[in-house]
């Protein structure tokens, strides 16, 4: 291969180098812009400002009319602004970078205008175009008046084009069945600057033709602008009493036009519900066909709606005069409580008027409110608890009001105490009742389990129920013979004592080998609610004591060593056995030296739950029996030899033997020699002894040299 040839290799491999790197670099800058997280760049990324949505979206509406807007700004949390042509029509601070603007078309004439936000912050604007259209109103001074009075109407056009003059034809059409229709048209001019003309007329008046215009009739009269091309419309009410809603005490003030002179009519008041009459006057027009009188909505009248009618007896109305109005009584609260005063939900109440007897129903809720709608005057509550009747008061109405009803429901406080009156928290009861309600025998149950006090109270029961209670621990009963209560006494609290018996406990405590403890200390918790008890083995391992009926820690103790711990359960008399397994165990401990030959006299000691020594007899080997196991060390010291010494850990729980070695040391005889000192002799006296004889078979040797010589 050429030069040459090595030089263009070279080259392709630069170039391919290079294509590589670019490659590697150009994936490395896609993965991390791939990486970072689309809701993070959306929001610090520069949104502009723009409007997103226009609501109308055709951008037309009247003025008054509610348009929002909404779009974003560069400055996140900025100040921005919304002008309606070179009205500022809102302003605020962004929600980040997010507009939502809420504002009304402002008083303009006609025409198409800019509608801009701008972000104050950087001075920006964007814009939209918005168009108002021109409307058209008429609207009474009034929305109810009496027959004979008069009313105000306004006709006005906004969003008008300046330099138009504007007529409207008002009309007012009768309430059905008449129909009739009178006319008058009204100049409104020209409209002012902001694009708003308006005239107001008065009707009735002889300017509206035919000539007649009038308001005799009750009912609904429609005033019209322009009424063939339907531009705008409004109603307003005629009536011959002077309100729609009354209370019980208030006076019905009655004016009707439009009867012949001087003719007798009956008034009369229905109840809607009913049907029947409440009141009765005959009445008789004036020279002007006026009827006038008062009525007063006695007591006899309930809450509801009702009708009255005139009825002229000669030359009746073309429209008889009848209208509707309601006595809407009084908001009145009812609270239901028990005799502790706290609320009691549920509970349902019967409101009785006195006067007319009429019964409403209502139900107090999670607050212990019952709503109702009661008039002026004495109402009887009565209270029905699950059926049966717990309370009855009378209460007087003169306005909206609360009221309380004091049911007769008790709360029933539980206590459990053992005999010595040592209170028992966390004691689990069941209780069941029964008892008499107006559809029969009911029954009913509850749970619950007594607090730190010792005490669980059951909120708002009956006095007159029969209950039965069942206390119970680790789900035993443990009153099962005395369990029902009756006769309670009808009082805010009522109290209630369990007492648990006391069972005898006898224990047996004995150790590794079944033999008695004596003298051992038992200590008795109770699991759940701390009672405590303590006794002593006698010399035949027994202790017995009297203990509440529950489950106890049991921790026996021998010489202020724990031996064991265990739960006793104390559900009845009973007689137990403790085996204490770490108590009574023998441990043999054999010391040996360096070559395994027993060591006698060294002293050997236990450090564990109790301190004891002995000494290595002749065979090596101390004993102790009766100890008590658990994790101790265990040291063998030779007399006299400070550093002839070995420990050990370990945990005894069972009968053992167990050999240590004190390894630096060799028995000979009563005496010990360190075994380092022992070698050494031993190394020395083989020695000399081979020196010895190697200079003997050296001397021989020249011995028997000499003797071949000769």
């Amino acid at each position: 291969m050429s030069i040459k040839d090595i030089g263009y290799l070279f080259g392709v491999q630069i170039s391919l180098n290079k294509k590589i790197t670019t490659v590697s670099v150009v994936l490395l800058i896609t993965f991390f812009l791939l990486a970072i997280p689309i809701e993070v760049y959306a929001q610090n990324t520069n949104l502009g400002v723009t409007i997103l949505q226009l609501t109308p979206k055709t951008g037309t509406g009247i003025v008054g009319s509610q348009v929002n807007l909404q779009g974003t700004i560069y400055q996140s949390n900025g100040t921005y602004q919304v002008i309606f042509g070179k009205v500022v029509v809102d302003s605020g601070v962004a929600q980040g970078y997010y507009v939502n603007s809420n504002f009304t078309v402002p008083e303009l004439p006609s025409g198409t205008y800019s509608l801009i936000l701008r972000d104050e912050s950087v001075n920006v604007n964007t814009s939209q175009s918005f168009s108002i259209s021109t409307a058209y109103l008429i609207t009474p001074s009034s929305a109810s008046l009496q027959e004979g009075d008069s009313v105000s109407l306004t006709v006005s056009v906004t969003g008008g084009q300046t330099g138009t003059s504007y007529s409207a034809a008002v009309s007012v059409v009768l309430p059905s069945p008449l129909g009739s229709n009178y006319v008058r048209t009204v100049s409104l001019g020209i409209p002012n600057d902001k694009g708003t003309a308006s005239a107001a007329v008065t009707f009735p008046d002889s300017s509206f033709s035919p000539s007649g215009s009038l308001t005799d009739y009750a009912g609904t009269y429609t005033a019209y602008f322009n009424q063939s091309e339907s531009l705008a419309q409004g109603n307003f009410a005629v009536n011959f009493i002077d309100k729609t809603t009354y209370h019980r005490g208030d006076t019905i003030s009655v004016r009707a036009t439009g009867y012949q002179p001087n003719t007798a009519a009956t008034l009369t008041i229905t109840s809607v519900s009913s049907g029947s009459t409440l009141d009765t006057a005959s009445v008789t027009s004036s020279a002007d066909g006026i009827i006038s009188a008062t009525r007063v909505v006695s007591s006899n009248f309930d809450v509801g709606d009702y009708i009255v009618r005139i009825s002229a007896q000669s030359t009746a109305k073309a429209v008889q005069d009848a209208e509707n109005f309601t006595v809407v009584g009084y908001a009145i609260k009812i609270e239901t409580t028990n005799l502790a005063g706290q609320i009691v939900p549920s509970v349902s109440l019967q409101a009785k008027d006195s006067t007319t007897g009429t019964v409403t129903n209502a139900l107090s809720d999670s607050n212990g409110i019952a709503n109702f709608k009661l008039e002026k005057g004495t109402s009887v509550i009565t209270a029905v608890w699950n059926g049966v009747s717990v309370g009855e008061t009378s209460i007087t109405v003169s306005g909206d009001g609360t009221f309380t009803v004091s049911c007769e429901l008790i709360n029933l406080k539980i206590t459990v105490k053992n005999t010595a009156g040592i209170i028992m928290p966390y004691v689990d009861l069941k209780i069941t009742y029964q008892y008499q309600s107006s559809s029969g025998t009911k029954t009913g149950d509850s749970i619950g389990q007594t607090d730190v006090s010792g005490s669980y109270t059951l909120i708002s029961t009956l006095p007159t129920a029969s209950y039965t209670i069942d206390a119970s621990v680790y789900g035993k009963i443990f009153n099962a013979g005395n369990n029902t209560v009756t006769n309670l006494p009808t009082q805010a609290t009522a109290q209630v004592f369990i007492i648990a018996p006391v069972e005898t406990l006898t224990l047996n405590v004995v150790g590794f080998n079944q033999e008695a403890i004596s003298g051992a200390r038992i200590e008795l918790v109770e699991l759940s609610n701390g009672l405590f008890y303590s006794a002593t083995t006698d010399s035949n391992g027994i202790a017995s004591t009297k203990a509440t009926f529950g489950m106890y820690r049991a921790r026996i103790y021998q010489e202020n060593v724990l031996i064991n711990e265990t739960n006793v359960e104390v559900f009845d008399n009973s007689q137990q056995q403790i085996h204490c397994t770490l108590f009574g165990i023998q441990l043999t401990v054999t010391v040996v030296d360096f070559f395994g030959t027993p060591i006698s006299n060294v002293n050997v000691t236990l450090n564990g739950p109790t301190i004891i020594s002995a000494q290595t007899q002749g065979n090596g080997k101390a004993t102790f029996n009766d100890i008590i196991g658990g994790n101790m060390q265990i040291i063998a010291q030779a007399k006299g030899i400070q550093d002839a010494y070995q420990a050990v850990t370990l945990t005894v729980n069972q009968p053992a033997e167990l050999q240590i070695k004190i390894d630096k040391y060799i028995a000979v005889g009563s005496m010990l020699i360190q075994a380092s000192l022992l070698i050494t002799i031993l190394i020395i006296l083989a020695g000399l002894i081979s020196l010895i004889l190697v200079e003997v078979y050296l001397r021989r040797r020249s011995k028997h040299a000499a003797v071949g010589t000769n």
